[in-house]
């Protein structure tokens, strides 16, 4: 109990950034709202981690990297038999199955059953001391113009004039946008035909199909 306090006060004397967002509305809504949402500050590195656990133990840096190392092996082996993984302060972790729904169980097979996920459940302890988090408005926030399709249109049009192609990278300057914004904006455009992403996977450009964007 008294770690759960200490660690309490201890989140007490930090705060999480948040701002207000426009609430996406039906087309039929008239009345704008907003809601609260928290904006993530960056993403904490492994490398960053090994280095604090090691300045708060007697452990080393390379330590600590060979034991996170085997942890992510244990649970994606013990995962992978059917077990459920149970980390004292932090929560447990399983796999779900998924598979077409039947209407009736002789019509499914093992090789119809596929991989659904990872399951997170945090622990009560954790959720318990996280609950004194404090919120602070965000003095800066890089948040996404709030533009038109029309807008975006002829911004990628003014684009496409000097170059054939554009990545999310682009768009986000391009626009004002944030990445998740930008690559959801591109893929509307796929979407409706308007454009087309022959890149690899984890980089892709879009390119304009004939007649879009003035590309003939």
């Amino acid at each position: 109990m008294e770690n759960i306090v200490s660690l309490q006060q201890t989140i007490k004397s930090m705060s999480a950034p948040y701002d207000f967002f426009r609430t996406p509305q039906r087309k039929d809504e008239d009345k704008v709202k907003y809601h609260a949402r928290l904006v993530v500050k960056n993403t904490m590195t492994t490398e960053e981690v090994v280095e604090l656990i090691a300045s708060r133990c007697s452990l080393q840096p390379g330590d600590v990297t060979a034991a996170l190392i085997e942890l992510a092996k244990v649970l994606k082996d013990e995962m992978a038999e059917g077990r459920n993984v149970q980390l004292k302060g932090i929560g447990s972790f399983r796999i779900k199955a998924k598979s077409p729904a039947v209407s009736s169980p002789k019509e499914i097979r093992a090789e119809n059953i596929s991989f659904g996920g990872v399951v997170y459940t945090p622990e009560a302890k954790l959720l318990r001391s996280l609950s004194g988090t404090r919120f602070e408005r965000a003095k800066e926030i890089h948040r996404s113009l709030e533009l038109s399709d029309g807008e975006i249109d002829r911004k990628l049009t003014e684009h496409f004039a000097e170059h054939d192609s554009i990545t999310t990278r682009e768009m986000c300057s391009l626009c004002g946008l944030r990445k998740a914004t930008a690559l959801r904006r591109l893929k509307e455009r796929v979407d409706e035909g308007k454009l087309r992403h022959p890149g690899y996977l984890r980089a892709p450009f879009y390119c304009p199909v004939a007649g879009c964007f003035g590309k003939e």
